[in-house]
């Protein structure tokens, strides 16, 4: 549920930053002084968020972390759990997200989560290559760890945090992509965990269900704001009681299946 709504507040919300950009962001000096902004203000928010939690330091001989560990502002011999979990490369993040060993505290994965969701709303449409699938993975992986550590915390000790992390991902990128058996059969491989089958599919099309009442997918919106022709797979309700007969024309025009260039061109004009 908390995937759906997620994804079509991001939906929406992308969606409306990048309307703002089509309109202001006309010419190429514009788009790349936008790029240049939001890489500074990236870079800024990344090295100044673990100051946050400099207090928690832990020892490197102790940690359950599977990385290269920063020590930012810690002793030697300690790291800073946030500053780690930033500086490293998305793929030994998600690895750590995934692992039934990594502990990981609230205030990490919270500031984690929202750090990564509050830009990837704010880049997504900029001028330059980008996904959402990382992305999405690491935000719903960390929100599949918070609500894990709750569960195991408050409710049952008996689980695996990692479960939540895989099943929280999925539940995101469906939430703004509307992917559904081909995401599942992709986080089944990422997994290679046949027994979170059935999960990842109740949350799946939990997500994709609550994320279609209010809101298309992301990419069916970025092709609205591209003008890309686009055939949807419904018909528009007020489009469905139309007949052939009153939009088309007399007389007939007709090409052969074999038409020439010349002749289409003839035909249009």
């Amino acid at each position: 549920m908390f995937g759906g709504l997620l994804g079509s507040f991001f939906i929406y919300v992308n969606f409306e930053l990048n309307l703002l950009r089509k309109k202001y962001l006309v010419t190429k000096n514009l788009k790349i002084f936008e790029t240049i902004a939001l890489t500074a203000l990236t870079a800024s928010v990344l090295f100044f968020t673990p100051h946050i939690l400099s207090k928690s330091c832990m020892s490197q001989d102790e940690s359950s972390v599977d990385a290269e560990h920063i020590q930012y502002l810690c002793p030697e011999g300690m790291y800073n759990p946030m500053a780690t979990f930033l500086f490293n490369p998305e793929g030994a993040v998600i690895k750590n997200f995934l692992s039934k060993k990594a502990v990981f505290s609230y205030e990490t994965l919270l500031l984690f989560f929202l750090i990564w969701f509050i830009f990837t709303i704010i880049t997504y449409g900029t001028a330059v290559p980008a996904g959402l699938f990382l992305p999405g993975i690491l935000i719903g992986c960390s929100l599949g760890r918070v609500l894990g550590l709750f569960i195991e915390n408050y409710i049952v000790q008996e689980i695996h945090p990692s479960t939540y992390a895989i099943i929280g991902a999925a539940s995101v990128l469906a939430g703004y992509s509307r992917l559904s058996f081909s995401l599942a059969v992709i986080m089944l491989e990422t997994t290679e965990n046949v027994n979170l089958f059935l999960p990842i599919i109740f949350a799946l099309f939990i997500s994709f269900g609550i994320g279609g009442i209010f809101n298309k997918s992301m990419y069916v919106n970025a092709m609205r704001i591209k003008n890309f022709p686009f055939l949807n797979e419904r018909v528009p309700m007020c489009n469905e009681l139309i007949t052939a007969e009153q939009i088309m024309s007399m007389p007939v025009v007709t090409l052969s299946p074999k038409s020439s260039v010349k002749a289409i061109y003839r035909v249009l004009s």
